[in-house]
């Protein structure tokens, strides 16, 4: 019986001005890290301040645990953790009067956690928010979301600010968070390639407001590659996104190998040597793709 979903948005739609997120079918299921991906304006922070309802979609249904908003939206938010892009209203408040605000609206509040994460920042527990670096600020944020016992984390750039190794530190935190097991869930937006091929396991890339899809990083790095060649092709070849000039022997990256290879050993082109696209290059090509597809 299949899993009733995390998240599920169908027809989901939000107009500010000319810019226009949607429409977006997406389909989250327990139990995985979901990246969402895309350049800045694409509507990342758009798409997770409407799963926290913070914004209304303008058309569409969203729905969270297999209820919606507004009616279940106190038992909605008592399942999730959320960091978002920018923390306000806890300028002036500690890190101990943040966990005993936090703490009143959440049954499954960890505090042993929460007191282990702020001791582990090197935070004095008076000292106000607003006097914090601004990357010290974001990790507090980043406890209190785990600290409240969400089955899901909804994260908008949480890294941002923050420095490198606290950033790993973070993302350990994020594995183990659905390591642990009762199908725990994470959906982050970033910008950090480094951050999808370092935790996800999904990418939900998206355009200039439009979703291309919700796809499996590991499977994306299986369907890339990147051939070398003894000539170069005739023609069109299936498959392939780049020919890259100048090189010899000539390289192609191709996201279909097998019918790629097919094609070559029907012109009789040899592939000297193969290799995977790196996660970053990939993310690129299908950004670049789908741009040229909204001008054509």
């Amino acid at each position: 019986m299949k899993e009733t979903p995390v998240v599920s948005l169908r027809g989901v739609r939000k107009s500010y001005g000319s810019f226009e997120l949607g429409p977006v079918d997406l389909e989250i299921e327990p139990g995985y890290v979901v990246a969402v991906v895309g350049p800045n304006g694409s509507g990342k922070s758009t798409l997770i301040r409407m799963l926290m309802n913070l914004v209304q979609p303008s058309s569409g249904e969203v729905s969270l645990f297999g209820s919606s908003y507004p009616g279940d939206e106190v038992a909605i938010k008592q399942r999730i953790g959320y960091v978002p892009e920018r923390s306000v209203g806890h300028a002036h408040m500690s890190a101990d009067s943040l966990g005993e605000f936090v703490s009143h609206w959440y049954p499954g509040w960890d505090q042993r956690g929460y007191e282990e994460h702020v001791k582990r920042l090197d935070v004095e527990p008076g000292r106000k928010f607003c006097k914090l670096s601004r990357g010290v600020q974001r990790r507090l944020v980043f406890a209190l979301a785990l600290a409240t016992g969400a089955e899901l984390l909804l994260l908008d750039e949480p890294t941002e600010g923050v420095d490198p190794f606290a950033r790993l530190e973070m993302l350990e935190e994020i594995s183990s968070f659905t390591e642990g097991g009762a199908g725990k869930t994470v959906v982050f937006a970033t910008h950090l390639v480094e951050e999808v091929r370092s935790v996800a396991d999904y990418v939900a890339l998206l355009v200039d407001g439009k979703l291309l899809g919700l796809y499996e990083k590991d499977d994306l790095r299986q369907r890339w590659k990147s051939f070398w060649l003894d000539s170069e092709p005739e023609g069109e070849v299936p498959g392939v996104v780049e020919v890259v000039e100048g090189g010899t022997p000539t390289r192609i990256v191709t996201n279909s190998p097998r019918e790629t290879g097919q094609a070559l050993s029907a012109q009789n082109i040899r592939i000297v040597r193969s290799r995977g696209v790196d996660l970053g290059d990939i993310l690129f090509h299908m950004l670049r793709r789908s741009r040229e597809d909204l001008r054509a």
